[in-house]
């Protein structure tokens, strides 16, 4: 019961967090950090250490974020929306692919998974660059938060974690609809 309470929270500020990555605004990155602790505690209990790890690393990416708009931003939230540069499709398949095998052997070696490590580690990996490119503001980030969201909806419905589960096909469904507005956004 404690943790289904534990998940409604975290899944109620995640919508918010959604809500306001949707709008492209500054106060993303505080529900953000919220929102990375309640999920680093659900992803302990149910033995997910990778994601419990990536969701501390979201912490970390939060400040950053902050900092990173604060610094680039006018006093428009989407001042700044552009395309990945093609230069760094090669790097960033490389880094995704060594995270993942690093992962992936850690969950293997280290842990009970819960889940099939691979999709655990891939997940891992791919919210690493997801917010990385969300930082810099590049819409090719949506792209990513698809991938992931429809991994996390098949790991928590298959874990029992259907508030979590909700939440993240509402992040797959607003994924899109942000992918559409970004592009829009960008081409202002």
């Amino acid at each position: 019961m404690f943790l289904t309470t534990i998940e409604i929270f975290g899944a109620t500020i995640g919508l918010v967090y959604l809500f306001l990555e949707y709008r492209a605004s500054w106060w993303l990155w505080i529900a953000g950090m919220v929102m990375s602790l309640f999920y680093i505690y659900i992803n302990s209990k149910i033995n997910c250490y990778a994601w419990a790890l990536t969701y501390l690393y979201y912490l970390g990416a939060n400040i950053y974020g902050i900092i990173v708009w604060t610094k680039n931003s006018s006093n428009d939230s989407f001042s700044g929306i552009c395309s990945l540069p093609k230069k760094y499709y090669p790097k960033l398949i490389i880094i995704l692919l060594l995270l993942t095998i690093i992962i992936f052997f850690v969950i293997k070696k280290y842990t009970d998974p819960q889940i099939p490590p691979l999709s655990e580690a891939f997940s891992t990996a791919l919210n690493v660059v997801g917010m990385w490119l969300l930082a810099k503001k590049y819409l090719q980030h949506w792209y990513v938060w698809m991938v992931v969201n429809a991994i996390y909806v098949i790991a928590y419905v298959w874990l029992g974690l259907y508030f979590s589960a909700f939440l993240f096909a509402i992040y797959f469904v607003v994924s899109v609809l942000g992918l559409v507005r970004w592009r829009k956004l960008a081409g202002k």
